[in-house]
């Protein structure tokens, strides 16, 4: 028994079965593609992690917060923020301990901030 040949799942038809064009791909610069590979390997830990996490860019733009950083930092605005105002209006508020991390994909470079309080 032979089954009939499925479209490739990339191809498109009408209902009269001419070919709908193509999407064109999505282009993602350096920190996107790298920012995808972390989301992917660890996106859902980073959310259910107790401790505030912030992923920027290498030039300091907020491109992931999860919510212990918004409740710590007291803004749920941060994604698009520049980190270093960020943590500047936050540290007028209490003393806050702000540790970096360089994540690499290639050439592509991302720094993630873990931040936590003074006192803990």
């Amino acid at each position: 028994m032979f089954t009939r040949p499925a479209p490739a799942v990339n191809v498109a038809r009408r209902a009269d079965s001419r070919m709908l064009p193509a999407m064109s791909p999505a282009v993602l610069d350096g920190s996107s593609l790298t920012l995808a590979l972390v989301e992917a390997q660890v996106g859902s830990l980073v959310d259910v992690l107790p401790v505030a996490l912030l992923v920027t860019s290498p030039t300091g733009e907020i491109l992931r917060a999860n919510a212990a950083a918004v409740e710590l930092l007291g803004n749920p605005a941060l994604v698009g923020q520049s980190v270093t105002a960020a943590l500047e209006v936050a540290e007028q508020e209490s003393l806050l301990k702000v540790r970096v991390r360089w994540l690499r994909q290639e050439d592509d470079v991302l720094k993630l901030y873990v931040i936590h309080d003074a006192e803990d």
